[in-house]
């Protein structure tokens, strides 16, 4: 059955709708195609991903209407008619507003009751691989380097400046650094190049964010991960397979 999923939410959520759409395409042999948000269409993550048929790009239900409701109500009636008019026979629009596992919601949504695998996916190309690469080289030569994010998009997740730094040098003695927004510019590369040279880090310091999760799809341990809006965020967030992971909810104390 020819399915549009209308996912309007975060790039990290993006990474936690990869099991249901991988168990959707291993039930049915169909692919879903999926409809996310505007802003993110030069991080190309879904560009690749093997279980997609066609990827589409939406307005956001929380910035461009009134007020959220009705942003949400009207990108799910503005998408069901594109769905009609395009051959969709199902459509579905996964909310992430009750406290439970939004990998379980997206899954329920798409009618899974069972996974083989809770595992979440990146999509990473032989060219993300090579640009990766050579920016590492170009940043710290062939020597071990930390990965570090502070600024998560949004000033409540956000890690003190020189935070995940001076952890790193302290905990890990790690003293070269590839930090997000400081020597990787992340408007300049897609998400896919700077997730390989998350892949490459020998260990990382971070807020809840992307990074966070794409470090668990590709089975990289998190060093230290901040979750600043609490433990019930990050019970709806976390991953369900196994995983190694330092997660702190308070950052007093620790340096």
């Amino acid at each position: 059955m020819k399915v549009l999923v209308i996912y309007p939410h975060g790039i990290g959520d993006c990474i936690l709708l990869t099991p249901a759409l991988r168990s959707f395409h291993e039930l049915t042999g169909e692919k879903c195609s999926v409809a996310t948000l505007e802003r993110f269409k030069s991080a190309q993550y879904f560009d690749h991903c093997p279980y997609i048929e066609q990827v589409y790009y939406t307005k956001d239900a929380w910035h461009d209407f009134e007020n959220v409701h009705i942003g949400f109500q009207t990108l799910y009636d503005n998408w069901k008619v594109f769905a009609k008019d395009n051959g969709y026979k199902g459509v579905v629009m996964p909310m992430h507003n009750s406290p439970e596992s939004k990998i379980l919601i997206n899954a329920r949504t798409l009618g899974i009751k069972n996974f083989d695998s809770p595992q979440t996916d990146i999509f990473t190309t032989p060219k993300d691989r090579e640009i990766a690469d050579k920016l590492i080289t170009d940043i710290v030569g062939s020597e071990e380097f930390g990965f570090v994010q502070t600024a998560a998009g949004h000033d409540v997740k956000d890690l003190p400046a020189d935070f995940g730094r001076d952890w790193l040098l302290k905990n890990r003695n790690l003293k070269n650094i590839i930090e997000i927004g400081r020597e990787i510019d992340p408007y300049a590369h897609n998400i896919n190049v700077q997730f390989e040279i998350l892949r490459r880090a020998s260990a990382v310091c971070l807020p809840d964010s992307v990074f966070y999760h794409a470090c668990h799809a590709m089975n990289k341990p998190v060093d230290f991960v901040y979750f600043a809006r609490g433990a019930s965020v990050y019970d709806r967030v976390r991953p369900l397979h196994a995983v190694s992971e330092n997660v702190v909810f308070d950052l007093e104390g620790i340096k």
